[in-house]
């Protein structure tokens, strides 16, 4: 016999065979006191630090904790630490949960908090040999894999909604690649462009922000699972085994920083912070092309009226979205100030209280996307005015004194004021374009002050509006977002062969303890 097989019959000998409680009333099980401590919490603490409605828990927390009870009762047999009757009961009584939402424990008491109401019900339907099920690990490394699980769905949700938005744009781009639109700076029309220049301006960023949030993946892929209380354990667990069946890469690396660290919270609030940062200056920039500007317009379903004036058409989604963006900030800063000089082990202030804000950080950024990408799916854009604005505007003026400098003696700063004078000269006159102006006894001609439209399909350096050079940048942006896409793809897959290969050995043990009672009876 091995000495590790002979190790783990030792261990399984040393832990107390506890007799079955499945006749104890639940009130009898729950202890008032823990051995060291021999209350329960003062009530009115209790109520500030646990919630007090498991019903919440029975959506939000109860079937992660089964799904790792599951992961643990399948590894902890197969390592010897539990017997295979155990397990089995276990199992049953975790499908039975779930099959009724958890009710059972959501009608409970929680004096010292979700995970000991739960563990607590697991005992009293068991037996206390239940709360074996805890060999080898703690709350602390409990919890922080349930919040990886819970990451999960939100986290994909967010990254699935970016990508749809990016497709939006690219989308539109590609139908305005020939539109003349005109490029504002300092809110006022600067340059000739088209549309698909600012829509691919736009996608360029959020494609960065999405490339941000699923770098992120590795280390939402790495368990906790394993690392106990911050030093791991001397019994001969399979951290990769529950790793595995939880749907995660790796096991833990390091007991301490496995439940000291929430860097994940951090990371994906500042990504979900620039993001939002991006997405209120578009939405900015949206409100002025549908204000005054008149340059494009949303349908009667995506504005909203006054009730009072009855002229009003607001675009306030997109004052959703700014304010929804500016809401993510506050998430980011109170989990980083939360977490700020805590020591580098479990704290509760980062494990509970900086923790906290991930959940709406994350709502934010997938409503402030949705909302943004609605909006885009409805824009119309008024041909008509941004034509009239890009040739009214002078926005040739920086292309004239260019060609200027290079046809003539002058340099391009002389070049730059003997244009600036003009466009003086042009507006006291009420002249709408630069070609109309005669100075010095003559005129400019089209090809110094060419017509915007014909700097704009030129303009090809630099990433300029050129449709071909747009063009370009959406092949490439398309092919960033076809990678995103197939690693979403594989992101689910590696989750659904997580779920099969936990089923199959959920079914594994049930058939074996069928063949073994079968083997008995014979």
């Amino acid at each position: 016999m091995s000495s590790q097989l002979l190790t783990m019959l030792e261990l399984r000998l040393s832990v107390p065979q506890l007799p079955s409680l499945s006749s104890v009333a639940h009130e009898e099980i729950t202890l008032q006191g823990t051995g060291r401590i021999k209350s329960t919490l003062h009530p009115e603490a209790s109520a500030i630090v646990f919630d007090s409605d498991l019903q919440r828990a029975a959506n939000d927390e109860l079937p992660f904790y089964a799904d790792i009870d599951r992961a643990q009762a399948i590894m902890l047999e197969r390592v010897g630490l539990i017997d295979r009757d155990l397990a089995r009961r276990v199992l049953a009584e975790l499908d039975k949960l779930q099959a009724e939402a958890f009710q059972s424990v959501a009608g409970c008491r929680a004096p010292r908090g979700t995970y000991l109401a739960y563990e607590d019900h697991l005992r009293s339907t068991i037996g206390r040999e239940a709360s074996n099920l805890h060999l080898g690990r703690s709350r602390n490394d409990i919890n922080a894999t349930l919040v990886k699980l819970k990451l999960r769905a939100p986290y994909q949700e967010l990254a699935q909604e970016l990508l749809k938005l990016l497709q939006a744009l690219c989308s539109l781009a590609r139908d305005h690649l020939e539109t003349i639109f005109p490029l504002h700076t300092h809110r006022q029309p600067a340059l000739p462009s088209t549309f698909a220049h600012h829509l691919t301006a736009f996608a360029g960023a959020l494609a960065r922000d999405l490339d941000a949030l699923l770098a992120l993946h590795p280390l939402l892929n790495l368990s906790c699972l394993g690392a106990g209380a911050g030093g791991g354990t001397t019994l001969p667990i399979l951290p990769e085994l529950t790793a595995r069946l939880l749907g995660f890469a790796m096991p833990p690396l390091n007991s301490i920083d496995s439940v000291a660290s929430r860097d994940l919270n951090l990371r994906l609030l500042a990504g979900c912070a620039i993001l939002g940062s991006n997405l209120s200056r578009i939405a900015e920039t949206l409100l002025l092309w549908i204000g005054e500007a008149g340059l494009a317009s949303l349908p009667d379903e995506l504005v909203g009226s006054s009730s009072a004036m009855p002229h009003k058409r607001n675009p306030f989604l997109l004052e959703h979205v700014q304010g929804k963006a500016g809401a993510i900030n506050g998430c980011f800063v109170a989990t980083i100030t939360g977490m700020h000089s805590t020591p580098f082990t479990n704290c509760v202030a980062v494990g509970t209280e900086a923790t906290r804000h991930i959940w709406p950080g994350i709502d934010y950024s997938i409503g402030a996307v949705r909302l943004i990408r609605l909006c885009f799916s409805g824009l119309n854009v008024v041909e008509d005015a941004a034509y009239a604005m890009v040739e009214t505007s002078f926005v040739n003026a920086m292309e004239t004194a260019t060609r200027l400098a290079l046809s003539s003696d002058l340099d391009f700063r002389s070049a730059h004021n003997e244009v600036g004078e003009l466009v003086t000269t042009a507006i006291e006159c009420g002249a709408p374009t630069l070609l109309a102006i005669v100075k010095d006894g003559r005129m400019l001609n089209s090809e110094i002050s060419p017509v915007p439209e014909v700097i704009a399909r030129n303009a090809r350096a630099g990433g300029g509006p050129a449709p071909d050079a747009v063009a370009t940048a959406l092949d490439e942006l398309e092919k960033s977002m076809e990678r995103a896409a197939a690693l979403l793809r594989d992101l689910g897959a590696g989750l659904s062969r997580a779920r099969e290969e936990l089923r199959s050995a959920i079914a594994s043990l049930d058939e074996s303890t069928l063949k073994g009672s079968t083997g008995a009876q014979r």
